[in-house]
C-alpha cells in the first residue's frame, strides 16, 4: 500500500477533530442536530485551516446511517464512501481549473436529480472565487432555490472576489489561522500516534513555520521524519526549513544594539557564506524586533509570546538594553529594507545599509536635546548689540502687545547649521521625510540673515522641487527650529555656474537680429 501523507491520514472525521474553529463547528453541529441546515454555506479563510475538511464532515453528518447527527460514526457505509471519495452524491468541484459556464453547466444540470445512494447530495466547490462572472451568474438561480435534497458548500481563500449576489445567498463562516499552542498540540499528538521522537523546541519551530496552517505543519513534520536519522531535533528542523534560527537573530540584534558595524559586516559575510537567504534574515529580524517591542512596552508581553521560556528570557534581556524608540527605529528601517529587497539585485548592499542606519541614527538622536544648553551660552551675545546701537530707542509698545506671549528664539549660528547639515538630513530621513532629504542632498546653507536661511542648490531639478513647495520649505524650517531652537524662513537660490542656473545662449542669427533693433526682446 502506498504511503499516505500525514495530513491526509489524519484528516478530521468529526466536528470535534477540527482544530481551532469552534465558532464554525459548534454552529454546524447545532444546525444538524436541530434540523436547521442551510442550503448554502461559504467557508472563507487561509489555506490549511480546515475548510474542505469541514465540508466533508458536514456531508458525513447529513448522510451517516445513524443520522443526521452532529457526531458521524465514520464507520458506516455512507461515511466510509465519503471518506474514501467514492460517494456518488458528494461532488468536489475545483473552480480553479473549471472556471467557465461550460464547466459548471453540466454540474448544475444534475442538481435536480434525486440522490443515488445517500440521503443528501452535497456539492463542494473549492476556490469558488476563481469562477468567471458568467459562471457565477449561471449559478445564481440554482444556488438561491436548490432542491431540498441538495446542500452547497463553497470554499475560498479570497471572499472579497466572490460576487455580492453569491455572498447574500450563503451563510458565511470565516476560518481563523490556527494558534501556535493548538498547532504544537496537534504535532505532538500525531507524533505520538506515529511513534515519532521529537523534542519540544523542534515542535515549536514547526508550529511557527506552519504560519497558522495545520496542513503545512503536518507536511513539514513529514519532511522532518524523512530527513532525520533518528529523533527530530531543532537542528534537523532548522536544516529542512533553510531559515534563520533564533540564536543568529539574537546575535545580529546584539551587534546592532552595540553599534558595532565591523561585527555586523562580518556577520553578514558569515550568513552569506552559509548560503542563507538574506530576505529570510530580514523577515526574521523584523519578527525578532517585534517581539522585543512587545516585551519593552507591555508588562504582559511574555504571555503573548508563544515561545520557549529560555527564548523569552533571552528576548527580555535584549529588550532591557534598548528603548522602545530604538526598537521602533530599527523596525522602520528593516521594514523599508524588506520592501526594497523584492526589487533589487543587490540584497547584501541593502542589508548593510540598513545595519549602518540602525547603528548610526541613535548616535545622532541625543543632539536634539542640545538647544537648551545653547540658549545659556548664546543668549548673552544679544546685550552688546543693544549697547552699540546708534539708532534711537523705539517708543514703548502698548500694554496689550507687551503682555502677548512671545516664543523665545535662540540665535542660530550659520557655521553650526553648516557643520550639522548632514545630521539634519539624517533626522529628516528618520522622521519619514525622505523626499525632502533627497532634494536637499545637492543644497547647502550659505546665509542666515534676519531669520531667513538661504539654501544654495547645485542642480535645477532639486531647486525646482523645493523653491516652489511651501510644505517642503516648512518641513525644513521646523527641523531647523527643533535642532537649533531658532525659527527661520527658508529661501532657495541657484548656485552661480550651477547646472541649469543660466539660460542657454541665443543662436548667432538671433543675436544679429537683436543687434539691429536695440532694446527689443524676443520671447522664447
Amino acid at each position: 500500500m502506498p504511503y499516505l501523507s500525514l495530513y491526509r491520514k489524519y484528516r478530521p472525521r468529526s466536528f470535534a477533530e477540527i482544530v481551532g474553529q469552534r465558532h464554525v463547528t459548534q454552529t454546524l453541529a447545532n444546525a444538524v442536530k436541530a434540523g436547521r441546515t442551510a442550503h448554502a454555506y461559504l467557508l472563507c479563510g487561509p489555506r490549511g485551516t480546515g475548510k474542505t475538511s469541514t465540508a466533508l464532515v458536514l456531508a458525513m453528518a447529513l448522510n451517516c446511517d445513524h443520522g443526521p447527527t452532529p457526531s458521524p460514526c465514520g464507520k458506516c457505509a455512507a461515511c466510509a464512501r465519503i471518506i474514501s471519495g467514492s460517494a456518488l452524491d458528494v461532488f468536489e468541484f475545483d473552480a480553479a481549473s473549471h472556471r467557465g459556464v461550460d464547466d459548471i453547466g453540466p454540474v448544475l444540470e444534475r442538481v435536480a436529480l434525486a440522490p443515488a445512494e445517500l440521503r443528501v447530495k452535497v456539492y463542494i466547490i473549492d476556490e469558488v472565487h476563481m469562477l468567471s462572472p458568467a459562471a457565477f451568474n449561471s449559478f445564481l438561480k440554482t444556488l438561491e432555490e436548490p432542491p431540498a435534497h441538495v446542500v452547497f458548500v463553497l470554499a475560498t481563500t479570497e471572499p472579497h472576489r466572490v460576487l455580492p449576489t453569491i455572498l447574500s445567498r450563503c451563510q458565511r463562516f470565516d476560518f481563523h489561522r490556527i494558534g501556535i499552542r493548538d498547532l504544537e498540540d496537534t504535532i505532538r499528538g500525531i507524533a505520538g500516534k506515529e511513534t515519532i521522537e521529537i523534542d519540544g523546541k523542534a515542535v515549536t519551530m514547526l508550529a511557527h513555520a506552519a504560519d497558522g496552517s495545520v496542513r503545512d505543519a503536518l507536511t513539514l513534520l513529514d519532511q522532518a521524519v524523512a530527513y532525520a536519522e533518528g529523533a527530530i531535533t531543532a537542528d534537523v528542523v532548522s536544516e529542512i526549513l533553510g531559515g534563520i534560527d533564533f540564536a543568529l537573530l539574537a546575535e545580529f540584534a546584539d551587534v546592532l544594539s552595540r553599534h558595532d558595524l565591523s561585527a555586523a559586516f562580518a556577520l553578514v559575510d558569515r550568513i552569506i557564506a552559509e548560503g542563507k537567504d538574506l530576505r529570510q534574515l530580514v523577515a526574521g529580524l523584523i519578527e525578532h524586533y517585534r517581539n522585543l517591542l512587545l516585551l519593552a512596552v507591555d508588562r504582559r508581553g511574555r504571555d503573548a509570546l508563544a515561545l520557549p521560556e529560555e527564548t523569552v528570557k533571552r528576548l527580555a534581556e535584549q529588550a532591557g538594553m534598548l528603548s522602545p524608540d530604538d526598537i521602533i527605529r530599527a523596525l522602520d528601517l528593516l521594514s523599508e529594507a524588506d520592501r526594497e529587497l523584492r526589487f533589487t539585485s543587490q540584497p547584501r548592499l541593502l542589508l548593510e545599509l540598513a545595519a549602518v542606519r540602525i547603528c548610526r541614527v541613535p548616535e545622532a538622536a541625543p543632539a536634539v536635546e542640545r538647544p537648551p544648553k545653547r540658549a545659556a551660552k548664546t543668549a548673552p551675545k544679544a546685550e552688546p548689540m543693544v549697547a552699540e546701537a546708534t539708532e534711537p530707542v523705539p517708543a514703548p509698545r502698548p500694554a496689550a502687545e507687551r503682555e502677548a506671549p512671545v516664543e523665545p528664539a535662540v540665535p542660530a549660528d550659520l557655521a553650526e547649521i553648516q557643520r550639522r547639515w548632514d545630521e539634519l538630513l539624517a533626522q529628516l530621513r528618520a522622521s519619514k521625510q525622505t523626499g525632502v532629504a533627497a532634494f536637499l542632498r545637492e543644497a547647502s546653507p550659505i546665509a542666515l540673515e534676519d531669520d531667513v536661511l538661504t539654501l544654495s542648490f547645485n542642480h535645477r531639478f532639486h531647486y525646482d522641487q523645493m523653491a516652489g513647495n511651501e510644505e517642503r520649505l516648512k518641513v525644513v524650517s521646523e527641523e531647523v527650529k527643533r535642532m537649533f531652537g531658532h525659527k527661520v524662513n527658508v529661501q532657495c537660490q541657484m548656485a552661480s555656474g550651477a547646472e541649469g542656473s543660466e539660460p542657454p545662449p541665443q543662436p548667432k542669427a538671433v543675436q544679429d537680429i537683436l543687434a539691429m533693433f536695440p532694446g527689443s526682446e524676443i520671447e522664447e
